[in-house]
């Protein structure tokens, strides 16, 4: 486990499994009683050890906070990099499986709780926000737009502006985060979400073809 929030990477599977349990628990404690109201008291309480060990690999509480979320976005990026790596010429297969994986994280209840948590938090830190923006949507749109970059040089498809498709490709999620933030139910469109993925990544590559010249 390495991340840029962590002060110290642990060296040891002793030290990565202590970070991986503090990041179960404080993940509940701020899910349960939000930020504010959780102090390094509490997680060391339920997550045993010291803090010694928190300030020692996060330096803080926000330090720590910091670390969950980047862990978190890794997860979603992951899913990306796993498409971007995929043997499969077949374009529109490979958009419509990292459509699905994303959505399987999306909308899951613990990442729709931390969602929200996050958006709480990061309206009054800007230094936050601009954190989390930046190891999170930044890093997903410019990773999809690398991998468009390379379908196109390939011929899969004509993209002259890939990180604006890439920003475009991933606004499939508005609807669903809107929903999901404000605590929506996105049942009707369960039903039919392979369908709704279909649909999506069809007009998606419908769209960057290369125009016909015109005579």
């Amino acid at each position: 486990m390495k991340s840029s929030a962590i002060k110290q990477s642990p060296c040891t599977q002793r030290g990565m499994d202590r970070c991986s349990l503090l990041f179960e628990v404080a993940t509940d404690l701020f899910l349960s009683h939000g930020y504010e109201k959780v102090s390094l008291d509490q997680i060391v309480e339920h997550a045993g050890g010291s803090k010694a060990t928190i300030y020692k690999y996060f330096g803080s509480k926000k330090g720590l906070f910091i670390a969950i979320c980047q862990e978190r976005c890794n997860k979603f990026i992951h899913q990306i990099e796993l498409a971007c790596q995929r043997d499969s010429v077949d374009l529109r297969q490979n958009l419509s499986e990292l459509l699905t994986d994303l959505y399987l994280i999306f909308t899951d209840d613990k990442s729709t709780a931390f969602g929200r948590l996050i958006l709480l938090i990061a309206q009054n830190d800007q230094d936050l926000a601009q954190q989390l923006y930046s190891f999170g949507p930044k890093r997903a749109h410019q990773l999809l737009a690398d991998f468009l970059q390379q379908a196109h040089e390939c011929g899969q498809i004509y993209c002259t502006r890939p990180l604006d498709s890439a920003v475009y490709f991933l606004g499939f999620f508005h609807d669903i985060h809107w929903r999901t933030m404000v605590d929506l139910p996105i049942s009707n469109l369960d039903i039919n979400i392979k369908d709704h993925i279909h649909y999506v990544v069809d007009r998606f590559i419908e769209g960057h073809q290369k125009p016909e010249k015109i005579q």
